[in-house]
């Protein structure tokens, strides 16, 4: 399917809701994945529609996923997850910013999908994460 060379760093935001504060914060963790995005239009009748988007494919034999529910519970270091409403950028990022500042100077793409793709041998289970 996708072999060691094509796959790319790629940066997780993801939202926490830290109880002790009662604010959010954003953590950032890092896998390698295959990005493709595209740009492009969908015409229907007399009607032209922005048909922009992006898909990630991350193998599951990266180190670290926990559930939405299990992340939420408690924030280990060292542990990400997928959920609607986070954020993925193309590349490593080393710094929490706003999702202003990531937007403005990278590629990145807020989560609106997350397709668990655990069938088949070992190495091809994936997430398929769809976003915009």
């Amino acid at each position: 399917m996708y072999n060691e060379n094509i796959l790319k760093d790629i940066t997780i935001v993801n939202k926490w809701f830290n109880k002790e504060n009662k604010q959010n914060e954003y953590k950032i963790s890092h896998v390698k994945g295959f990005w493709s995005s595209n740009d492009g239009i969908t015409i229907s009748n007399t009607i032209l529609i922005k048909n922009d988007g992006v898909k990630v494919i991350i193998f599951m034999d990266q180190k670290g996923y926990v559930s939405p529910e299990e992340y939420q519970k408690k924030y280990l270091k060292g542990s990400w997850t997928l959920k609607n409403d986070d954020y993925l950028i193309k590349g490593y990022v080393d710094e929490i910013s706003t999702i202003a500042n990531y937007k403005s100077l990278y590629e990145c793409m807020k989560i609106t999908n997350v397709a668990i793709k655990d069938y088949g041998s070992l190495d091809m289970q994936h997430y398929e994460i769809i976003g915009e």
